[in-house]
């Protein structure tokens, strides 16, 4: 081992170490731009090590078989939507007493816009014809929400004292995704007027249903805080907004 080799990172790592995690992540990285740009089923390892700029030898140490490489990818898709998710919410959330409900949709339908989701469809439809790909995709699936659930907990600690909680967060994804994931293999406007009337809906529900909730972030009650948005609004305004109707 040469003294390149024996240097040690501020993280403790060695230099060899870091070195070969980045390999590591530059490969999984373009497998996704690959499915992204070419799709699942005409992506090959040569064209991944293309993209990633590494040589076959690099590949194959990281990944002796494809089914590594596709079920590395997998966790690496997922694990990047969770960073992205757990991000935007928590700052959007920093400094607000209570959960910003509405504000939070709007945040994660950000999200669904993503290059990472378009991935995670095209995966998805790949995946009904592909059945290593399904056996992969489909616990993946189920670790992802588990850890969607306990992140979402984890940023919205008021919210999730609710009753309803697991119902809310469920419609909410549920909802989102099925609209994203339609515009996606439509090929057409990702929201049209039907769909954002579908979501201001989907946010006067959310509300309505976190009601049960007594303490917030703070331990003011959320009766106090329901009271001063109201009087705020009143004083802006001067009339209250009726809930948009599905037409």
């Amino acid at each position: 081992m040469n003294e390149k080799q024996k240097r040690v990172n501020p993280d403790g790592k060695s230099w060899q170490k870091t070195k070969s995690e980045q390999t590591k992540t530059a490969i999984l990285n373009a497998a996704l731009d690959c499915f992204l740009a070419i799709g699942f089923n005409n992506t090959t390892t040569e064209k991944i090590a293309k993209q990633a700029k590494v040589s076959r030898g690099a590949m194959l140490h990281h990944f002796p078989q494809r089914l590594d490489l596709i079920r590395a990818s997998v966790e690496h898709l997922h694990r990047k939507r969770l960073e992205a998710f757990e991000e935007t919410l928590s700052k959007l959330n920093e400094n607000a007493d209570f959960t910003l409900v509405g504000e939070g949709i709007d945040a994660f339908w950000d999200q669904l816009q993503s290059p990472l989701f378009a991935v995670y469809c095209e995966l998805l439809v790949a995946s009904r014809t592909d059945a290593e790909l399904k056996g992969m995709l489909a616990p993946a699936i189920r670790d992802f929400q588990t850890a969607w659930r306990e992140k979402s907990e984890g940023i919205f600690p008021d919210l999730a004292q609710s009753e309803q909680y697991g119902l809310a967060t469920a419609l909410t994804r549920y909802l989102l995704e099925g609209i994203a994931f339609n515009a996606q293999a439509s090929g057409g406007q990702v929201l049209n007027a039907q769909s954002k009337i579908v979501i201001e809906w989907l946010k006067s529900t959310v509300r309505d249903m976190f009601q049960d909730v007594q303490i917030s972030k703070s331990g003011l009650t959320a009766g106090d805080h329901q009271s001063k948005q109201s009087a705020t609004s009143e004083q802006s305004d001067g009339q209250r907004t009726e809930n948009p109707r599905l037409v």
